[in-house]
């Protein structure tokens, strides 16, 4: 009996021991799943010093620089309005003059390198952390303007640190607008094997038409979509979710149109005029404040590229290090993205990707009806899906062919979006309402319950984030997209008499934030 009770207690003791040994293990494998640290690859890059660390981008100088040259400016304005060829050169000269001295620091050389000791600051060393990882833990900054493999290969620097320190075998990774490039060109030089799970957010690694139109000139003026626009998008907010240049010419429109009695003539003279002075100053503007920076060509589109390079650079010799560059990335990374993105999945890297619709860009452009977010349209940013224009419906005939297909449930409730021809229809998120440039916390909530699943997160996962959500603004809160409000698709006869602003301190606003995009 004594024997047989040492036997059960000997059983009972290894029993333990097994259960304390193996206890840790099984829960670092399920702390891995569930756990991880996340690296957010911000947007816009991050500011950038001289040699001596002084913030010269973004820039704030510009007002400075505009109460300086206000005579000059009127001026020139002034001689361009009674020009007799209306050719706008005066006017166009001294904005590019202004705005040349002002970002002379930040370009870069012909070869698309630094060569003036500008710099942006390095990250700070990763801190040593072991669970409840947020968005904010890991921040990755980086200089926006430089060559994509040069940020790649010092975010594959900044993700082993980040392992070192937090003892993990893989990252988490989000990348919003710029920093989806920068991610990209990391997965292609890189691969996905420190990679748990990927998340593109209002991702412009597939090109945005803003900066595409501004590299090629294709920028037009439509007085009546400039006034429809202004009415129903623009506000007295300092930002309203579109890059500034747009905003800026936008309101300079909106507010010419408000300031006249726009007869039919007169519609035609300021139409000619924009024209004019995208014609001679676009292309100038682009070379003397983004052209050389490769980092910004990641997001000009496939179908604006070789245009934009031909109207910038006109073809010269002294640019062939800088072309090289940028077409190291436009060939190897933006074109081969979704493949790239494909091959991650099979090898296990989960995705999703999370857009924004229902926000019209600014109507200076041809495809300026498309679904966005007022800076980045939806068709890239879900890299696929099938849109209505602002203000329309998909088609009859073709909602009625996509449920005959048994693709149906990739209708949004609104009837604008088909969610079945993006690159992973069960990966992809759309917001609705929501503008570019804001990012709350019911968003992180989404972006969270992606990162703690063990598996790959669907938009069938959980029922509070389904495929379609709405922003309310009130709340700050998403909320599922409900079917339909035409009230919602009627202009209101009462917000186009507001009231009329002064032109000249429009176009001193328009100086004033000139180029602080993205």
């Amino acid at each position: 009996m004594k024997r047989t009770l040492t036997r059960v207690l000997s059983l009972f003791l290894a029993v333990l021991c097994a259960a304390a040994v193996l206890s840790p293990a099984a829960s670092a494998a399920e702390y891995y799943e569930n756990d991880l640290p996340v690296v957010y690859v911000i947007g816009r890059g991050t500011w950038i010093y001289d040699k001596n660390e002084n913030k010269i981008y973004p820039t704030d100088g510009i007002e400075k620089a505009i109460k300086n040259n206000v005579n000059n400016l009127a001026t020139a304005w002034i001689k361009s309005l009674i020009s007799p060829n209306s050719d706008w050169n005066e006017l166009s000269d001294a904005i590019y003059k202004l705005v040349e001295e002002e970002y002379k620091n930040y370009v870069l050389d012909d070869n698309g390198e630094i060569s003036n000791g500008t710099h942006a600051k390095p990250n700070a060393e990763p801190k040593a952390k072991k669970s409840n990882f947020s968005i904010t833990d890991y921040q990755f900054s980086y200089d926006g303007r430089i060559d994509p493999r040069e940020n790649a290969k010092l975010l594959n620097e900044y993700i082993n640190k980040v392992l070192t320190v937090t003892g993990k075998r893989k990252v988490q990774l989000i990348g919003r607008c710029l920093g989806s490039t920068v991610i990209s060109a990391y997965l292609t030089m890189y691969g996905c094997s420190k990679v748990d799970t990927a998340i593109f957010y209002a991702a412009s690694n597939q090109g945005i038409v803003p900066l595409s139109a501004f590299f090629t000139g294709d920028v037009i003026f439509d007085c009546k979509a400039i006034e429809k626009y202004g009415d129903g998008y623009l506000k007295n907010s300092a930002s309203d979710g579109s890059d500034n240049l747009s905003r800026s010419l936008v309101t300079l429109g909106y507010k010419l149109s408000k300031s006249f009695y726009l007869t039919d003539y007169v519609i035609e003279n300021v139409e000619k005029a924009y024209r004019d002075i995208a014609r001679t100053l676009y292309p100038r503007i682009v070379l003397a404040v983004y052209g050389t920076c490769p980092g910004f060509w990641t997001m000009v589109r496939d179908d604006y590229y070789e245009k934009a390079k031909q109207v910038v650079f006109e073809g010269k010799a002294k640019y062939a290090k800088l072309i090289e560059k940028i077409d190291w990335y436009h060939y190897n990374v933006f074109q081969k993205f979704p493949q790239t993105l494909k091959k991650c999945k099979q090898q296990g890297m989960k995705v999703a990707v999370i857009a924004k619709y229902n926000i019209q860009l600014a109507p200076l452009f041809k495809d300026c009806m498309k679904q966005a977010d007022n800076l980045v349209e939806l068709e890239t940013a879900s890299y696929g899906a099938t849109c209505a224009d602002i203000k329309q419906l998909l088609p009859d005939s073709y909602i009625n062919a996509q449920e005959k297909a048994g693709k149906g449930k990739y209708i949004s409730p609104d009837l604008k979006v088909d969610a079945s021809t993006c690159l992973f229809p069960d990966y992809t998120w759309f917001i609705k309402d929501l503008p570019h440039d804001v990012f709350p916390n019911s968003v992180n909530e989404l972006i969270m319950k992606i990162f703690h699943s063990k598996e790959q997160f669907t938009v069938d996962s959980d029922e509070q984030f389904s495929q379609y959500l709405q922003y309310e603004s009130n709340s700050l809160l998403l909320s599922k997209v409900t079917e339909l409000d035409l009230a919602d698709e009627n202009d209101s006869a009462e917000i186009s008499l507001r009231k009329l602003l002064n032109l000249f301190n429009t176009l001193f606003w328009l100086l004033k934030n000139l180029f602080n995009i993205m």
